[in-house]
């Protein structure tokens, strides 16, 4: 469902949500974080009069990431599908370990990656609202590759594997 596509409700339908604030997101200060993806959305962009990107396919990615003790927020980055943009989807596909530099992905893996886990570094975003007020909210300022301490650790082969012992060591 899409932003302009909200459910509507009849007349029998139950009331369920009672919006307790599980799912609040808080303003996190500006850092690295670990952020794992949520859902993606597919659209399609169709830019205003002053946009230099041209109408193309869309996914809107939203990455809970995590602040610890600071709490949680929700971030939500567009990835366009056009070649000025190549270079976004390709750091979200390798800061969750689904690409590799210098090898290809295939853009429809983007159905694959809920429950994903990554890091990024977000900064904190201020703007008027639609009310007048200031407020402030999280907004992605990269992607970054795994690290090897992020990479899981290969099980050594029986048949070829043999025990390095140092001498006094046990």
């Amino acid at each position: 469902m899409s932003e302009t596509e909200m459910k509507v409700f009849d007349w029998d339908d139950e009331i369920v949500n009672d919006g307790d604030g599980s799912e609040e997101s808080v303003v996190l200060p500006e850092g690295n974080y670990p952020f794992e993806v949520v859902k993606v959305e597919k659209s399609f962009y169709q830019p205003g009069p002053k946009s230099s990107l041209p109408p193309c396919n869309m996914v809107k990615v939203f990455l809970r990431v995590d602040g610890g003790d600071l709490g949680k927020s929700l971030v939500v980055e567009n990835l366009y599908l056009c070649e000025s943009m190549e270079w976004k989807g390709a750091a979200f596909f390798r800061s969750i370990g689904m690409k590799k530099h210098d090898e290809p992905i295939k853009w429809r893996q983007i159905d694959h990656v809920d429950g994903e886990r990554g890091r990024c570094r977000i900064r904190v975003d201020t703007f008027t609202g639609k009310d007048g007020k200031e407020r402030q909210n999280n907004k992605l300022d990269r992607f970054f590759d795994p690290s090897p301490d992020d990479a899981p650790a290969a099980a050594p082969s029986t048949a070829t594997s043999k025990k390095k012992w140092d001498k006094g060591a046990f």
